[in-house]
């Protein structure tokens, strides 16, 4: 098991800080990495580092001293933050990185996947020891649903009859815990890790209406509405596109098929929808 500092970036955010919280847990010393604005409240344990991305400078000081790194960041500068942070880690004689992918990254097939097989391919070049899970699209994506959901019972999407075997985010920190807990077992390995069944949005919201013992109605809307609504709610134009990109292309492969990795690393069957539902029905309440 390692003794050495674990640094966690991103760890404002609701994978991230669930992997704070669950190598807390296990008693492993940890530093979760933030940006300077965002005031997060951790376990006194948590050693915090204000850093950013963008500043190679405030990377180095959050990488001293660490053994291993979880890296996460979304958005269309991923590639170039991630292989700035790889750099660094490397500089800094980090040992092991757990790079947070996204599930079918290997395909390449859309922008966002694109972006995170650039990064996946800087580190497994970089000579550092390296490990990567691509999780499936998350449970808590749901809760984006949680005003449209209280104000009038409709969710609105885009992905049509796709089907995707979404994860809750407790079990990707469980395995991301797992990993850096002991990472040279794990070393070169990548991971898809995913919820039990592939379900379609329509499914998911009915399941989500179960939990709240209410009907809930599901409308698929176009492409260019989906686009407009996003726009509307102030995300980057080449974010926009991605996204746009990322629902064409799973609305092409129809059912992405789970895997049993979670299950084969944890011993545990990963989380269902319909259970993350009830234990989350006060959001939309």
């Amino acid at each position: 098991m390692t003794t050495k500092t674990i640094l966690v970036t991103g760890a404002a955010g609701n994978v991230a800080g669930r992997v704070v919280r669950t190598l807390t847990e296990r008693g492993l010393p940890v530093r979760a990495m933030v940006r300077a604005s965002e005031k997060v409240a951790f376990p006194s344990t948590v050693e915090v580092a204000k850093a950013d991305f963008e500043d190679a400078a405030s990377l180095a000081a959050a990488l001293h001293g660490v053994g291993a790194a979880y890296l996460l960041s979304s958005g269309p500068q991923l590639t170039a933050y991630e292989q700035r942070f790889i750099d660094e880690a490397k500089r800094a004689g980090v040992a092991h990185v757990v790079k947070h992918s996204v599930q079918g990254a290997e395909y390449e097939a859309s922008i966002i996947p694109r972006w995170h097989r650039a990064s996946e391919k800087h580190l497994e070049a970089s000579g550092l020891a390296w490990t990567v899970l691509r999780p499936a699209s998350f449970a808590s994506n749901a809760l984006g649903w949680a005003g449209s959901v209280k104000a009038s019972g409709v969710v609105y999407g885009a992905l049509g009859d796709a089907a995707l075997p979404v994860i809750d985010p407790d079990d990707i920190a469980t395995v991301a815990a797992l990993v850096l807990s002991a990472p040279a077992a794990h070393a070169g390995k990548a991971y898809t890790l995913t919820g039990p069944v592939a379900l379609t949005t329509a499914q998911q919201v009915g399941q989500l209406g179960e939990a709240l013992t209410r009907g809930l109605a599901y409308v698929n809307v176009p492409d260019e509405a989906a686009r407009d609504a996003m726009r509307s709610s102030g995300m980057d134009a080449a974010w926009v596109d991605a996204m746009v990109d990322l629902i064409k292309t799973l609305r092409g492969l129809g059912t992405v098929a789970p895997t049993d990795t979670f299950s084969s690393l944890t011993g545990k069957a990963p989380r269902a929808f319909a259970e993350w539902a009830r234990l989350n029905v006060a959001s939309f309440r």
